[in-house]
């Protein structure tokens, strides 16, 4: 008996210094890792990977725990992450590019999301070359759904007044007269058009083929004191975007609808999941070379980034957590 008992009790003690042998998730024991993390109001469906992954628990699983902070747009969130407040931001190339030109130092970990820049318009505006003469809304300077507009201003050679606002209020104003269109992110277009049947997509995707929108990026500091914990963040995203592809987009819609706080919603998000490619986690080079050069046309960047935007973005990517996450991942989604 005495025998057994210490068999046991080795066991017992072998199990608290290698809990690696006993199957445990690959977080590591004691409190879960908190990352402030920023995105944008309205954007549930662009971010959809990552919410999946917080409903299926692949966060926990990483010890990881959110602290979400949500902004107007990317600018604004931007300069949170330039002020130390943020450790992980998701947000639109366009400004992240930007504030790079300036000086900002950050690495690009993964795309999150493409497309994501639906056109919402009056029934009687059928297509981009109709915004001819219009009032536009758009998110803001800097974002890359601005960007979309003056590409779409350069190549369709169509000019419109631009006024700029929150994308919750672009259905207020379109109600009131004052915008004749507005370009937007989802599930903000689409639940505009719940609210006002008086509007309908003028196209869910922009004119640029798999249009990079939104990448996931960190800070030196951050990533040199928690590297695992973005590794497990990485990995858990890869999860959710393996779970986005073997499961039918209702079950993603109502648990986009869920995070929302309003699962009622859950046929907009539907709907919205059509604006915007969220299960290709490389950049896309052709379309991120469009918009680097439009920003740098635009005066937003210094013309001799753009000579080579490639090599410029090049600078900045660190696909090594994303590597990793592949590599040591058991099994997306599983």
């Amino acid at each position: 008996m005495k025998l057994r008992n210490g068999i046991l009790s080795l066991a017992v003690a072998a199990a608290a210094i290698l809990p690696g042998l006993s199957g445990a998730q690959p977080a590591s024991a004691g409190r879960p890792v908190e990352i402030r993390l920023a995105d944008q109001i309205g954007s549930e469906v662009d971010y959809a990977a990552l919410w999946v992954a917080e409903h299926e628990g692949y966060l926990a699983d990483e010890n990881i725990k959110l602290v979400r902070k949500t902004f107007a747009n990317g600018p604004e969130g931007l300069l949170h992450f330039a002020n130390g407040e943020i450790d992980i931001f998701m947000g639109g190339l366009a400004p992240i590019m930007q504030a790079a030109a300036r000086g900002q130092e950050l690495k690009i970990l993964m795309s999150i999301t493409k497309n994501n820049a639906p056109l919402v318009g009056r029934k009687e505006i059928a297509s981009w070359k109709d915004l001819e003469g219009k009032t536009v809304g758009s998110p803001g300077l800097g974002t890359v759904q601005d960007a979309i507009l003056s590409y779409v201003q350069a190549s369709e050679k169509v000019r419109f007044k631009r006024v700029f606002a929150k994308v919750s209020d672009f259905v207020v104003m379109a109600g009131k007269g004052e915008i004749d269109a507005f370009i937007s992110w989802e599930p903000a277009a689409a639940l505009a058009l719940a609210q006002d049947p008086g509007l309908h997509y003028v196209a869910q995707n922009p004119p640029i083929r798999n249009a990079e929108s939104l990448l996931v990026i960190s800070g030196p500091r951050f990533l040199g004191e928690h590297p695992e914990a973005v590794t497990g963040f990485v990995r858990a995203v890869l999860r959710g975007i393996d779970y986005i592809e073997k499961n039918p987009p209702e079950k993603v819609a109502q648990i986009v609808a869920r995070k929302m706080n309003n699962p009622g919603a859950a046929g907009s998000m539907l709907k919205a999941m059509d604006s915007v490619i969220v299960t290709e986690p490389r950049i896309d080079m052709p379309s991120t070379r469009i918009i680097l050069k439009t920003i740098a046309d635009a005066g937003k960047v210094p013309a001799k980034l753009a000579e080579d935007p490639e090599a410029w973005i090049n600078r900045y990517i660190d696909y090594s957590y994303l590597e990793k996450a592949e590599s040591q991942s058991p099994g997306k989604g599983s």
